[in-house]
């Protein structure tokens, strides 16, 4: 059976999005009857029945703590490499695929003959900017080939064609399927996700002083609020809830009738010096589109190939609060009753069904045999 090993740096537990997709990942090889083995920076004794749980994983891979230090520094995941490559050289067989998201460790192995595929979500930066560019004028980075999140980001690598594939994030549609019916929040919108800057936190609480009759619920982690907003007396329809467990999500969202998704033009993650505006794929965006609810986003460029005004959703400038108003009162109004609305919400799931965790891998495996990507 053909073994694929999946390097990454995270430390588990860990309420990332990066996790989110790294774990659906793996399930999805699993279920292709690949051998896989997920290798993690550190694992805290969870338990995997714990993480099936956690994220409706439908397959049992194996979870291999490295036992690295959980604060990685730049000699730390040198060595997450070393260890990696000791541990992946215990398997005799000539089979093997390697998958990182660490560009360290991808470099590592490529410099010791080993051909592997690194996944880009972002810029590099600072030492790993550096070396990696050392690294490409050497004979191994015929070793090293790539995912890349968004086209965008090959205007700044600038790869040749044969070295890249470029896939969106995906989602598990049948995360979304449910035996018993959910009782629906009325008159009420959701967001589910990260409160950092430019996710859509500060639009959301000036919308909802627009709208008091209106509910806005905001799940995600609590501690990263602004004080501004944890200290908010005023909009008392606007209501954070701390983080849910991504098996949570669908049922979450399901309550709701209208979803928003109002990203500015800059977008940062948990490293505020991390900007991936013009590189994000969001994965809660195929989640929302899974829902089959009515998804209001900003008019970003960056997924303007996924998403289409007025056809699987409703694509409203940032500048404008007063049509996101009118929009929010219009589909209150209306719901099921309007042509449109049901076109939309249809057009939705027809879309998040061309974007499967099953469909990026298959693209994945045919990527790897085209380039004969693995040892």
């Amino acid at each position: 059976m053909q073994k694929i090993f999946y390097l990454s740096e995270i430390s588990l537990p860990n309420t990332s999005a990066q996790v989110i997709q790294i774990l659906k990942m793996c399930d999805s090889f699993s279920d292709k009857k690949k051998e896989v083995y997920l290798l993690v920076n550190h694992n805290e004794n969870l338990k995997f029945f714990n993480l099936k749980k956690k994220y409706n994983l439908k397959t049992n891979f194996k979870i291999i703590s490295l036992k690295n230090n959980k604060n990685l520094s730049f000699l730390r995941r040198i060595n997450l490499a070393n260890k990696a490559i000791r541990y992946i050289s215990l398997f005799k067989d000539n089979n093997k695929i390697v998958i990182s998201r660490s560009i360290i460790s991808s470099i590592i192995f490529s410099i010791f003959g080993k051909k592997n595929i690194l996944e880009l979500h972002s810029e590099n930066s600072g030492i790993s900017r550096i070396l990696f560019n050392f690294f490409r004028k050497t004979g191994a980075f015929k070793n090293q080939f790539f995912i890349l999140i968004h086209k965008n980001l090959n205007k700044h690598f600038k790869f040749d064609n044969k070295k890249f594939i470029i896939l969106d994030d995906a989602v598990d549609i049948e995360d979304f399927k449910f035996k018993k019916k959910i009782k629906k929040i009325k008159n009420s919108c959701v967001y589910t996700g990260s409160f950092y800057k430019g996710k859509g936190v500060e639009f959301i609480f000036e919308l909802s002083k627009i709208l008091p009759k209106v509910k806005f619920y905001l799940y995600g982690d609590i501690n990263t609020l602004d004080d501004r907003f944890k200290n908010n007396k005023q909009n008392k329809n606007l209501i954070f809830r701390n983080h849910i467990e991504y098996s949570q999500i669908p049922k979450t969202l399901a309550k709701f009738e209208i979803i928003l998704m109002p990203y500015s033009k800059k977008v940062y993650v948990k490293s505020k010096s991390i900007e991936v505006g013009q590189y994000m794929s969001p994965l809660k965006l195929f989640d929302y589109l899974a829902s089959g609810k009515i998804l209001i986003a900003s008019e970003h460029e960056n997924y303007k190939h996924i998403l289409i005004d007025k056809i699987n959703c409703f694509l409203l400038n940032l500048n404008q609060t007063y049509l996101w108003k009118e929009k929010i009162e219009d589909i209150f109004l209306y719901n099921n009753n309007n042509k449109l609305i049901k076109n939309i919400k249809s057009k939705a799931l027809a879309t998040a069904q061309k974007h499967t965790w099953k469909k990026r891998t298959t693209k994945i495996i045919n990527f790897i045999n085209r380039n004969k990507i693995y040892d």
